[in-house]
């Protein structure tokens, strides 16, 4: 994610990396190419042709709110991604915390497994949010905890229930009583709860999508038989404008709808996982690997 300052307008107007500028290029060369050709149509063969502009009028009104809602539902996503990362950060604070009541201070080795177990799911969701887990989330573990991983097909499914199983020995050593672990269950029901909001792989519907992106096509490919008769070859400069505005708000929900990535205006979910992950190890008074 990129860092700014809003009250620094001249920079933020200037910027090109983390814009939607590069996205939009291609396409607005292709619509001043077409535009263009256009022209030397009118110019060449001398057509008095003028397309009204009331219909593309009423047109340009119905693909403005199109487009507001396909940006609203992408930044629904957008923050409902921010939220999950958040339940995520403090359901795994929370697990630590309690865990650091229960057991005791010179358990130093159980405590570091409970840390890197939490640890390790935190990003295990992170990756598991992009594009596969990898052995880099699974480092922390120990050799025993990866042996019992090699049982389940999905790292943060195991990781769950290898720390469930640890945290309910804890009964049997006396550090807690069994109602009181009804708390952790519950610590653990929301862990994998965050893991199941699937925001990635829950796309907004076809149909809406295409619908848009060929209403936009048609209105651009026929604006210029509009503006053509009127403004001549200033009507490049108005397509030039009227492509990064429509394609531009387009693109913008297309970028933000999937937050876990890497690009420029994705969530920080690498500093966020790994910060989630160092106050865990703080909490529970372990070194953070």
């Amino acid at each position: 994610m990129i860092s700014y300052d809003a009250s620094n307008r001249l920079k933020v107007i200037l910027s090109y990396q983390g814009t939607i500028l590069p996205s939009v290029l291609s396409y607005m060369v292709w619509m001043l190419l077409w535009t263009g050709s256009l022209l030397f149509v009118f110019k060449f063969f001398e057509l008095q042709f003028e397309l009204g502009g009331q219909l593309h009028t009423f047109l340009g009104v119905a693909l403005v709110f199109l487009l507001v809602m396909r940006t609203n539902s992408s930044y629904d996503r957008y923050w409902e991604g921010r939220k999950q990362l958040g339940a995520l950060g403090i359901t795994a604070r929370n697990l630590a915390v309690k865990s650091n009541s229960v057991i005791p201070d010179s358990e130093q080795g159980f405590r570091t497994e409970i840390s890197s177990l939490i640890g390790a799911y935190v990003l295990c969701v992170k990756e598991h949010l992009r594009d596969g887990i990898t052995q880099k989330e699974l480092k922390g573990l120990s050799t025993a905890n990866r042996e019992e991983l090699e049982n389940f097909s999905s790292p943060p499914n195991g990781i769950l229930c290898i720390l469930g199983k640890r945290l309910r020995s804890c009964i049997d050593q006396k550090w807690m009583a069994p109602p009181e672990f009804g708390s952790f269950n519950s610590s653990l029901d929301d862990l994998q709860g965050v893991l199941r909001a699937r925001i990635r792989f829950t796309p907004l519907p076809f149909a809406y999508v295409n619908q848009l992106k060929v209403f936009m096509m048609i209105y651009l490919g026929t604006l210029p038989l509009v503006l053509i008769p009127k403004f001549d070859y200033l009507t490049l400069i108005g397509m030039f404008f009227a492509v990064y505005a429509f394609v531009g708000i387009e693109e913008i929900g297309l970028e933000i709808e999937d937050p876990f990535g890497d690009d420029p205006n994705d969530l920080p979910i690498e500093q966020i996982c790994q910060g989630t992950k160092r106050d865990v190890a703080e909490i529970l008074g372990v070194k953070n690997n």
